[in-house]
């Protein structure tokens, strides 16, 4: 009997040291696997180096006065330098509110906000939509306080019937008034029905 036990007592000792070098095993393949996985994979990008006190992802901006929406800007990206109270902004989307619910959407490239009077320049690319017409141009300013859009190089405004094109622009944001100056031409189409 005393021979069946230490035979049993011994087949449990290796049972459990077999189950205990199986674990180790197991622990050190998954341990070598995680290294050669990690060895793989490339490493983050570098932050992008820039003399900003704060970059941000997914900007968003609301402009108010006396509790009324002016404007809201969006952008990819955007870097604030406070030395100049300067935003460098990518990938613009802007939206003008007016009185009469007829908003102008604006979509840029690229473009600057002065964090200290809300002017905006912008630079590349730029569609303006106000109901019915369109603008393109590859620069364009904006004045908060006069709430006016101004661009001093050629623009093109298209429309139902309409295409017109201006050395220079100016559109007023609250009066809905567009003028353009310099050079300008433009075709008119009449409906006839």
């Amino acid at each position: 009997m005393l021979i069946k036990q230490k035979n049993n007592s011994r087949k449990i000792n290796l049972l459990i040291i077999g189950f205990i070098i199986l674990l180790i095993g197991g622990i050190l393949f998954i341990f070598v696997r995680h290294r050669i996985i990690l060895k793989k994979t490339d490493p983050p990008p570098p932050p992008v180096k820039t003399e900003a006190n704060l970059t941000i992802n997914n900007f968003h901006h609301v402009a108010t006065e006396n509790g009324e929406k002016k404007w809201m800007l969006k952008a990819a990206s955007a870097n604030l330098y406070s030395q100049i109270n300067i935003v460098k902004l990518n990938n613009i989307s802007v939206i003008f509110f007016m009185h009469d619910n007829q908003n102008v959407t604006l979509t840029a490239n690229k473009g600057e906000l002065n964090t200290e009077t809300n002017d905006m320049v912008l630079n590349g690319s730029i569609v303006a939509v106000m109901s019915p017409y369109t603008l393109s141009t590859e620069r364009l300013n904006y004045e908060h306080q006069l709430r006016i859009i101004h661009a001093n190089i050629p623009v093109e405004i298209t429309g139902p019937s309409m295409l017109l094109k201006a050395d220079t622009m100016t559109y007023g944001i609250d009066t809905g008034v567009i003028k353009c100056d310099g050079h300008v031409e433009g075709s008119f189409i009449e409906n006839i029905e």
